[in-house]
């Protein structure tokens, strides 16, 4: 635990001085931008715009900050070999991946939160506005993102930058495409479709933002079964990717 606690500090250290929050200010600026645009509308219309767009660009950022993050993180030190000597300490291979794992998901957090408090300031001018839905969704689109994060590593440790991108980006599209709806269509159409949905997380349970915009809450039963799949799925991929790496050769 000593070991992957100094990883993950070595992590955020890192992905501080990849200056990660130019996409806070990105998201910022982009807040501003709307606020400007959508002056003319009515009160209601701005409400349900502002947070379709704010939590929309949210949930992009944190996916694009998960696999692009992720992969810079633990494909750079693969390539320059600079990890054969970390491990040539009393620090084992899934210690290391797992630090690397849980520094990463500590700085996001440090954005959504930062992200949460722009999305508030930017509604308190909305009478209508539901804070808990709008909460409730932010809190699943960073479950998603731990989720898409251990995906990006599992992908990281198999393949190269490049093919590791493509493939996380997929698991997003699909995750989001594979609907219990679209299970049923899979199933009566194309076998291989119904495979891939099989295995692939329903990434739909995540998705709150219609619910937030419309200032519809869930139950604090349905909250803890979207946290329990999201654990599944995250330490799924992450034993996944754990098994994997100690069997990979490293260069030295």
């Amino acid at each position: 635990m000593k070991h992957t606690l100094q990883i993950s500090w070595i992590a955020i250290r890192e992905l501080i001085y990849e200056r990660v929050f130019y996409l806070l200010f990105s998201f910022v600026g982009l807040a501003l931008i709307l606020g400007m645009f959508l002056g003319q509308l009515t009160f209601g219309e701005q409400a349900k715009l502002t947070l379709d767009f704010m939590l929309g660009s949210m949930q992009i950022a944190m996916v694009l900050f998960s696999i692009f993050m992720g992969i810079s993180l633990f494909q750079r030190e693969l390539q320059m070999g600079s990890v054969s000597m970390l491990l040539s300490k009393p620090i084992s291979r899934s210690s290391f991946l797992i630090g690397k794992y849980l520094g990463q998901i500590t700085v996001q957090l440090g954005v959504i939160l930062a992200m949460t408090v722009v999305v508030t300031l930017s509604c308190l001018r909305f009478e209508e506005v539901h804070y808990l839905a709008i909460y409730q969704a932010i809190l699943l689109i960073f479950l998603e993102t731990c989720v898409i994060t251990a995906v990006t590593y599992f992908f990281s440790v198999n393949a190269g930058s490049i093919t590791a991108a493509l493939a996380s980006f997929g698991f997003f599209a699909m995750g989001h495409y594979t609907t219990d709806s679209n299970r049923k269509i899979a199933s009566e159409s194309k076998p291989l479709i119904e495979i891939i949905a099989a295995i692939i997380p329903n990434l739909e349970v995540f998705n709150l933002k219609t619910f937030a915009s419309y200032g519809v809450t869930i139950s604090a039963r349905e909250v803890g079964l979207s946290f329990t799949y999201a654990l599944v799925c995250t330490v799924m991929f992450l034993v996944l990717a754990a098994l994997t790496f100690d069997t990979k050769d490293i260069l030295t």
